[in-house]
């Protein structure tokens, strides 16, 4: 699982999912902060030391750090909402890997990519200060063969 996030963004939510490591194919369910042996690390870019993540009690749909809560075990078996410390998303590293560990259960390495511009501005890409004309602009001199085929 990969995500772009823009640097220091702060109080984030990610899903993710959980399959049962018996038959790799079924979600996996009952899983809390409080299962035996679970753990949550990461390690960012450029960085010498795996930080370990101190996994807490949550409530879906609020951010905490740590936190990681099941949706909702009938309708999504094996989603699962996990709560970013802000300090893993902070500038300084252009990529971050989040292992999540369970007993029982596999999750996927997730990777995030930070970026310096915000990918959720559909408008703009966090580029305020480009304007309507300046983003058009931009555009045309990133494809040209378009620009000509627009223009001609």
């Amino acid at each position: 699982m990969s995500y772009a996030l823009k640097k220091g963004t702060t109080s984030k939510i990610l899903l993710v999912y959980a399959l049962d490591a018996t038959d790799m194919r079924t979600g996996k369910t009952g899983l809390s902060s409080q299962t035996p042996d679970a753990s949550a690390a990461y390690i960012r870019e450029g960085e010498s030391q795996v930080r370990r993540i101190t996994l807490v009690k949550g409530k879906l749909g609020e951010h905490q750090p740590g936190s990681f809560v099941e949706v909702d075990s009938k309708l999504l078996p094996g989603v699962f909402q996990f709560g970013v410390p802000d300090e893993m998303l902070a500038a300084g590293a252009e990529t971050v890997t989040l292992v999540l560990k369970f007993p029982g259960a596999v999750i996927e390495p997730i990777f995030i990519h930070l970026v310096a511009y915000d990918p959720q501005d559909a408008d703009r890409l966090g580029m305020s200060a480009l304007g309507p004309e300046g983003r058009r602009a931009a555009l045309r001199g990133a494809f040209p063969r378009l620009t000509a085929k627009e223009l001609g």
